[in-house]
């Protein structure tokens, strides 16, 4: 009898149990709740590119930094050397592209068409030959000289009785031998350029002369035409490798000073002056200011009560009578704190999802650490 009545009563407290359950389920979701959480900050790994050796550590940890101080300063000895030397060659490769772009001064053009005047004019005159008048003034020479050597000749045979009759001195004899023998040689050579004159200009003479005015011709016209379109397209090309090759430096330089990206709290910083930091490794650790964001964690049931964007506010135990303007900034796709399969109610109660809720701090009273209450109202 006993177990006739408790079997309907037992039946009747599961139907009551499942019902508030999916009661609470569907009007329970409606009303705000709270999730916890803990405040954190965004990490900013901040280092050089090039590394180095540290000449000077500007902050120290927990010092608040605005965007683009500097935190530490790596020695620059060698790359201001390397700069230098950049600079240098620039400055060469801007001169010679300029020189080529310029093309030849004017004085030497000028110089260059005087050169084939003078080569025209040699030329003219072999083709045209020796003029009458100068046949005939290498003729009186040539009479001229031959008359002195006869002179001379005879003034010798006179000398030449005279001596040997011991009437005059032997050093006498001996200029007037001289003498003779000089005259004789100037007519010869007056005799060979009378020769040469009455010949004309040689076939090769000419052939000298016209390929004189060839070289000064084209000379001419290079210096008109200016440098070759190569050569000056690589003169550009060697200033334009030379400027990337001082703007490479410059940057490498500039790494030298590591700098912070944004307004920030020192976190970590753990250098001395004289301590060698590696290329790309991280040097100092910020913690990003104006960017506070609450970690909490959203049960699986009110998953659908928030979404992106949705308005909250955020309790912290220092200020409990003060609430702080949040929005959540996303919502993990991924669950979490959960049985790796899922079978029952009881269990998925159990699935949470990470939520990111930005915080307003305009104070700058919160710091990462505290803990923080989220209060979620209907979206």
């Amino acid at each position: 009898m006993k177990a006739r009545i408790l079997f309907p009563v037992i039946i009747g407290v599961l139907v009551l149990a499942v019902a508030g359950y999916s009661l609470r389920n569907v009007f329970g979701n409606r009303g705000d709740f709270v999730i916890s959480g803990i405040i954190e900050a965004d990490d900013i790994h901040v280092g050089s590119k090039v590394g180095g050796r540290v000449l000077k550590v500007v902050v120290k940890e927990g010092q608040a930094v605005k965007a683009g101080e500097t935190l530490v300063l790596l020695e620059p000895t060698e790359l201001n050397a390397a700069l230098a030397g950049a600079q240098a060659s620039l400055r060469q490769a801007d001169a010679k592209y300029a020189l080529l772009n310029a093309g030849y001064r004017k004085e030497e053009i000028e110089q260059a068409e005087a050169a084939v005047r003078q080569a025209q004019a040699e030329l003219d005159q072999l083709v045209s030959g020796p003029r009458q008048q100068e046949i005939a003034q290498a003729a009186a020479d040539w009479q001229a000289a031959k008359a002195q050597a006869d002179n001379a000749r005879k003034f010798l045979g006179r000398m030449e009785d005279l001596a040997k009759r011991d009437l005059i001195a032997k050093q006498e004899y001996d200029d007037a031998l001289t003498k003779a023998d000089e005259a004789e040689q100037k007519m010869k050579s007056v005799r060979e350029r009378y020769d040469l004159v009455l010949a004309g200009t040689r076939k090769e003479e000419v052939e000298r002369a016209r390929q004189r005015w060839a070289e000064a011709d084209a000379k001419r016209r290079q210096l008109r035409a200016g440098f070759r379109q190569e050569e000056i397209t690589q003169a550009k090309s060697e200033m334009e490798a030379a400027r990337a090759r001082l703007e490479q430096i410059q940057s490498q330089l500039d790494e030298t000073v590591i700098k912070t990206p944004v307004d920030a709290l020192v976190e970590a910083l753990d250098l001395q002056p004289g301590d060698l930091v590696g290329a790309g490794k991280p040097v100092a650790t910020l913690l990003r200011t104006g960017s506070l964001w609450v970690r909490a964690y959203l049960p699986e049931a009110r998953l659908g009560a928030v979404q992106p964007g949705l308005k909250v506010k955020v309790r912290v135990d220092s200020f409990p009578d003060k609430n702080f303007a949040g929005a959540v900034r996303r919502i993990h796709r991924q669950g979490e704190f959960t049985p790796r399969n899922i079978q029952t109610h009881e269990e998925r109660v159990l699935q949470v999802f990470q939520v990111e809720v930005v915080i307003d701090d305009a104070d700058h009273v919160l710091r990462p650490g505290m803990n923080a209450d989220v209060t979620i109202g209907k979206p």
